[in-house]
């Protein structure tokens, strides 16, 4: 991210940095690791959700996690939820985390998915493969394209804004990826035909 930025101009990018050419290395307890284990040793394969983003430009609209959830009946979701706050997408098992519980869950999961966050960071320091909801705001060439990511991206005109305030033009970017697109990707992660 270019400096200086502010709420009212956004983000700026400098594309000259690849954030896939700079993995970071995350080292994790057996108890933070036993976070996610246990759930998977209970309940067996599953899928991490976060669809809450702080960042409203961010965010895949909820009625289509909804959906998501609601149509693959042939896998566990978890979401992972910061605060009582948070909307518990129907069906999902909801587990409140810490940062650091939280890459214990992801080092446990199949498959990880939420729109541009630092938690896709992590996921690419741990190995996990993971699927990143683009809308229109955040570069993805900068941000993203790990190797263990497939990225969904929906860039219109005016992308990638960097905006922080709400966006018309990024809730049509994100609206844009229908929930069929992101169930395929999901298959084609986890190797389903």
């Amino acid at each position: 991210i270019q400096y200086p930025f502010s709420v009212e101009t956004g983000w700026r990018f400098n594309r000259a940095f690849k954030a896939r050419d700079h993995i970071a290395r995350l080292y994790l307890t057996e108890e933070e690791r036993a976070v996610g284990e246990s759930i998977r040793d209970e309940y067996g394969p599953f899928v991490l959700i976060e669809p809450w983003s702080a960042h409203v430009n961010l965010r895949w609209p909820l009625p289509y996690w909804r959906e998501l959830v609601r149509t693959r009946t042939d896998l566990l979701f978890v979401q992972h939820t910061h605060s009582k706050t948070d909307e518990v997408i129907p069906f999902a098992m909801p587990v409140s985390a810490s940062f650091r519980q939280a890459c214990g869950l992801l080092t446990a999961c199949q498959v990880y998915m939420r729109g541009e966050s630092g938690m896709l960071h992590a996921a690419a320091a741990l190995g996990v493969p993971s699927i990143a909801i683009w809308g229109g705001c955040m570069d993805w060439d900068v941000l993203g394209d790990y190797p263990t990511e497939a990225g969904l991206l929906n860039y219109t005109a005016g992308s990638p804004c960097g905006k922080w305030l709400p966006c018309e033009h990024c809730e049509e970017s994100m609206a844009g990826i229908s929930v069929q697109q992101v169930s395929d990707t999901l298959s084609g992660v986890l190797g389903e035909p």
